[in-house]
């Protein structure tokens, strides 16, 4: 039985489909084993960190031990007992006498520190990149949504590249 061509167009768009999402997801799976983290992007939701960082800059974080981590440090952590990220400057650093090493850690427009502290088992990693405003497209729930909608129809409406030749019937030519 052989396809028809309506049929392979629908199969092609199908499987580039299928082709992006499977890039990305690697992509990000990727990034997570090359940089040692669970969270290798994290997007700033909050004016806590300005001038440094703004609402809306996509964070590239790497997961490093509690050992490689100074103050002045920006680091991305869960406060103890809570689900949110946040993305903060390290301003102490103490080891306690069962060998946990703790962290204080501030915005830079925040007036005082933090009133938790941190061990490692919160941090994700250390800020390693800013990239500004590609962070807004994580922050509104809509957008990831808005962008695969458009892609998969942009891949099912673009036109196709190839012509189609009709043949016509050769004609005697008459001398």
């Amino acid at each position: 039985m052989r396809l028809k061509y309506k049929h392979w167009k629908l199969l092609k768009d199908a499987l580039t489909i299928v082709t992006l999402i499977l890039a990305v997801v690697s992509a990000y799976f990727g990034l997570r084993l090359m940089l040692s983290t669970d969270m290798p992007l994290v997007a700033v939701a909050s004016g806590s960190m300005k001038p440094t960082l703004q609402v809306g800059d996509l964070i590239v974080v790497q997961g490093v031990p509690a050992s490689k981590i100074k103050v002045g440090d920006i680091i991305v952590f869960n406060p103890p007992n809570e689900k949110v990220l946040i993305i903060h400057r390290v301003t102490a650093i103490e080891t306690l006498a069962n060998g946990t090493t703790t962290f204080k850690t501030k915005g830079d427009a925040n007036p005082t520190e933090d009133p938790w502290t941190i061990t490692q088992q919160n941090i994700h990693g250390k800020a390693l990149y800013r990239i500004p405003y590609v962070g807004y497209m994580a922050l509104s729930p809509a957008t990831p949504i808005a962008i695969i909608i458009t892609i998969i129809i942009i891949i099912l409406l673009w036109p196709e590249k190839t012509k189609r030749f009709r043949h016509k019937p050769h004609q005697a030519t008459l001398l």
